[in-house]
Order: structure tokens, then C-alpha cells, then sequence
């Protein structure tokens, strides 16, 4: 699948996790494609609030393994690799995220709220990239498709992009 003329795509927080030294089970995914695809994107937006999903994650990963520990250690220059590099957007939440999450959540497509705000910031691109069960199944629920703003984003799996 082609990704649309924007200026890059949205990805959920299981797309950040490799940058943190966190392996992703993903069906067709794998580091060396993964670096393709963002060399081809001009930009991959993110939402702040994977950056906490992310470090949360970590945290609970290194209690149940020593292994992710320095990982943990290594957050914060991993995340400052990040921020320093151009063609990595993290997006704040806005009083118009707020808007588009009132939206979603007024259409009740069984999501949750970190869903909500993804999916809400996801709305000023053109594509979601995400593995997200629930999010997966709102994209095809008639109160998604049908709404003038919400039906404009195409919310796809990686699998899905045929890299």
C-alpha cells in the first residue's frame, strides 16, 4: 500500500519500542525493512504520549528481565537521539486533538482512552500505522467510515504497507 503525499505518516507507540531496544512481535516486520521504510518517509509523527507508554513498558520489562535494564538506563539518550533528528515529529496534545478525541469518543467505537488520543492526534496526517487491535476494528465500524473527518484516515497494519 502506498502511503498518501503527505508529509509522513503516524505511527503508534509499537513503532517507537525499537528505538528504545525493545523487540516488537509484528507480522512482516523486521529492523532492516523497518529502517527502509522510514528512509523513505519524509517524516514519522508520533505522539507524546508514546514516549511514556514506551518508558512505562521498559520499566515493567526490566523488572522481569535484567537484560532490558541498561536499556532503561539508555532511555532518555535514545529519546534525545530522537527529538535531535528532523524526520521524527512528536506531537503534543492540542485543544484540536482534544476536539477530534470528543469525536471519536462521541461515536462510542469501543476504544480506549490512549486509543482515543492516538487515533485523535493521528487525524492531521493521511495514515495511521498501527497493530492496535481496537483501533484496527473502529476503522471498519460504520460510525468511523461514515463521519467526514474521521473516514479521511487511512488506518492500516504494517503487513499492510507490503514493504
Amino acid at each position: 500500500m502506498k502511503l498518501g503525499n503527505s508529509s509522513g505518516a503516524f505511527l503508534d507507540t509499537t513503532f517507537i519500542l525499537p528505538f528504545f531496544q525493545i523487540d516488537i512481535n509484528v507480522e512482516a516486520f523486521n529492523l532492516t525493512k523497518f529502517k527502509e521504510f522510514l528512509t523513505k518517509l519524509p517524516q514519522a509523527h508520533f505522539s507524546e504520549l508514546s514516549i511514556f507508554e514506551a518508558k512505562a513498558k521498559l520499566q515493567r520489562l526490566s523488572r522481569k528481565n535484567t537484560t532490558y535494564v541498561q536499556a532503561l538506563k539508555a532511555f532518555g539518550t535514545n529519546l534525545a537521539t530522537l527529538r535531535e533528528d528532523e524526520k521524527f515529529i512528536f506531537h503534543p496534545y492540542t485543544a484540536q486533538d482534544d476536539k477530534n478525541f470528543n469525536l471519536i469518543y462521541s461515536k462510542n467505537l469501543g476504544l480506549d482512552s490512549f486509543d482515543m488520543i492516538i487515533v485523535a492526534q493521528a487525524l492531521n496526517r493521511d495514515t495511521l500505522i498501527t497493530e492496535d487491535k481496537e483501533i484496527l476494528s473502529a476503522r471498519k465500524q460504520t460510525e468511523f467510515i461514515k463521519d467526514p473527518t474521521l473516514g479521511k484516515i487511512k488506518i492500516i497494519q504494517w503487513k499492510e504497507l507490503g514493504t
